[in-house]
């Protein structure tokens, strides 16, 4: 039998099996982390570049649904995005541009684009990326009164870096503004429920007229009729009446759409199998046929006659939260929350937990209202179920709450500056964070989801003894955290951080803020009707406002910075917001804690390298500023500061 015998070599990375290497790389807390052990020598570059920046952005971005990824060097990207993005949303280094079109008039003769005063429109966007083979989009699509636009943007493949901008108004395929405009739109996520043979992507539309259909976004037929949904006589006549459609939502695990009217909820199929779709008819005088329709499978409604606890004065939203379960929110109803459960014997109704305090009042009873619905996977989350749902309230709160719990919340948002301004829209960054949209301002309010964070990019900056700065200043009052070691340096042997890493990560120097979008539209007080992002880890946000688009992108980012081509009837314009701290997110329980007026600071566009020549040690101050440089001092700043300041209080 052979002896075993210890080696007199000495232990080194580059030795030791790719299997430990790569279990390494999964506790590597930064990506320069990861480039320096690449850098390191052949070997390890090999290991690195073959399997580490997988290991590295799966492990420190697990709560993210990442895009499809083919390639280790898409894997490299996508760590690189991943990081910048985090980054730059945590220093509020965020670009915005402006979509907006010629105004338009809006009227009984208005048929074209022309300058002057007008109604603007109310925007409903949404975005999804696919990918083909070798071949990305970012879709988009967004409706604007009667008319609907997209941009097709190629981000990988033969087409790359190019946006196909696509156009259909209203007015040429017989639709008016106003009675027409789109009121909910859904581009199909997945091919297997698209109508025909084509492989051009497709959406959902809903309009104000009760109108629903299956829409295709190909460059050669945008904008044209694939597919009518339909009520039946067969389901009830006043039940049954498709009218001004208020939201819609797909359960692509059983292939339903679903959809509401303002008393009503109807489900279609969508598979293939399920779906009698019947040819479209000629009518009196034409020669072209209608399109093929479906009818719906069921029509329901959730009001009682009165002031019982089924009333309500209309439905708001849905979502489907899991595939059988569908959430419904009302406006002013005693139960603002439903849950309608699907099964073969019919529709269970159930109503969520109710909550303490009131909104609204009439005839006796407490009336609430649920204006946006936002189911959250939280199964990567240690202890969450993967079946939760967030949801905004006419109050002011974000309510999440764990569907197995008979818990009416299971944690409260608040925005902390404007305690009582309800969200009309939601959208979530992971389990990172999430966006909301001010219902009654062009203001985006951004939280953090406050659960353990597997990535902090400050971990990538020097250490120091001092704290991070500048020092928030939140709406509420709230003590400063203390850190009684007051290490230079991290170490590592011990696990012990410097003053400045470990304060950098608690949750007082990581406010959630409330950022300002600029409308270049005569509606200078415009809600946010509608968010959208082509995918969880996509680096671009969309909001609908009154009469423009606005695009939200990472300052850091290689998307839009790159693309100045202008649409058809739109341009973009590249505005400055300007932001605030509004504290921790949670919900303030006495208004007389939310009295202090936050610094208010706005985007100034300027080029430091210039600003800061001749200043030592300005480079490093920057990086370190718990703010972007357009957010930062000029003059005034790091160790030639004076008393003046830019900030705007």
């Amino acid at each position: 039998m052979e002896s075993l015998s210890i080696s007199d070599n000495a232990p080194s990375l580059a030795t030791l099996p790719a299997d430990i290497v790569y279990i390494v790389i999964a506790y590597l807390d930064t990506a320069k982390s990861v480039a320096s052990l690449a850098a390191t020598c052949k070997g390890l570059y090999h290991l690195v570049s073959e399997r580490g920046w997988r290991i590295f952005a799966t492990s420190r971005f697990k709560t993210f649904t990442l895009s499809e990824v083919s390639s280790a060097d898409e894997w490299r990207e996508c760590a690189r995005s991943l990081t910048s993005q985090s980054r730059d949303w945590d220093r509020h280094a965020l670009v915005v541009d402006n979509l907006k079109p010629p105004t338009k008039h809006r009227g009984r003769n208005s048929n074209r684009f022309r300058f002057g005063q007008s109604i603007p429109s109310n925007i409903i966007v949404d975005a999804h990326h696919q990918r083909r083979g070798n071949d990305a989009q970012d879709l988009v699509f967004w409706g604007a009164g009667e008319d609907i636009f997209a941009v097709l943007r190629h981000t990988r493949g033969s087409k790359a870096p190019t946006d196909e901008w696509l156009c259909s108004t209203g007015t040429s395929t017989g639709y008016s503004s106003g009675r027409d405009d789109v009121t909910c739109l859904s581009i199909l996520k997945d091919s297997q429920y698209s109508y025909g043979q084509g492989e051009d992507p497709q959406v959902l539309v809903g309009r104000a007229s009760g109108h629903l259909h299956l829409l295709s976004m190909g460059a050669g037929d945008f904008g044209k009729i694939l597919l009518n949904f339909r009520s039946s006589d067969k389901l009830g006549n006043e039940t049954s009446r498709q009218a001004e459609f208020q939201s819609l939502d797909v359960n692509y695990k059983k292939g339903v759409l679903a959809a509401a009217t303002k008393q009503s909820i109807f489900t279609y199929p969508l598979g293939k199998e399920q779906q009698n779709v019947q040819n479209g008819v000629a009518k009196d005088g034409a020669e072209a046929e209608e399109p093929p329709y479906v009818w719906a499978n069921e029509a329901s409604t959730l009001k009682d006659e009165g002031s019982g606890p089924g009333s309500f004065e209309f439905v708001r939203t849905l979502k489907f939260v899991n595939e059988d379960t569908l959430a419904v929110g009302l406006n002013k109803g005693f139960n603002a929350l439903q849950y309608l459960k699907y099964r073969p014997t019919g529709i269970e109704v159930s109503y969520a937990p109710r909550l303490s305090g009131v909104d609204h009042t009439a005839n006796g009873h407490t009336l609430r209202t649920v204006r946006a619905i936002l189911p959250v996977d939280t199964s990567s989350v240690v202890g969450g179920s993967g079946n939760a749902v967030l949801t905004t309230w006419d109050d002011g709160k974000i309510r999440l709450q764990d569907l197995r719990t008979p818990s009416p919340v299971d944690k409260v948002f608040q925005d902390n500056f404007e305690l009582s301004t309800p969200i009309n829209a939601l959208l979530s960054r992971g389990l990172e964070r999430f966006v909301g949209g001010s219902a009654f301002s062009p203001v985006l309010k951004v939280f953090d989801y406050r659960w353990p964070k597997s990535y902090y990019h400050t971990e990538a900056l020097p250490c120091g003894n001092d704290e991070p700065y500048p020092n928030p200043r939140p709406p509420t009052l709230v003590a400063e955290p203390s850190y009684p070691d007051d290490r230079a340096t991290c170490d590592y042997m011990t696990g012990r951080r410097c003053r400045w890493h470990a304060l950098s990560r608690h949750d007082f120097y990581r406010p959630n803020f409330n950022m300002w979008l600029p409308s270049v539209s005569s509606d200078q007080r415009s809600p946010v009707y509608s968010l959208a992002s082509p995918s969880a880890d996509s680096p671009t946000v969309f909001a609908g406002l009154s009469g423009n688009l606005v695009e939200i992108t990472p300052k850091s980012s290689e998307w839009p910075a790159n693309r100045h081509v202008e649409g058809p009837a739109y341009t973009r314009v590249t505005t400055s917001a300007s932001f605030i701290d509004t504290g921790s997110g949670f919900v303030v329980e006495n208004v007389a804690h939310s009295q202090r007026v936050p610094v208010m600071h706005r985007q100034v566009f300027r080029d430091f390298k210039e600003i800061d020549r001749g200043r030592p040690g300005m480079e490093e101050w920057r990086k370190r500023h718990r703010l972007d440089e357009w957010l930062q001092e000029t003059e005034q700043s790091g160790p030639y500061k004076r008393q003046d300041t830019r900030a705007v209080r």
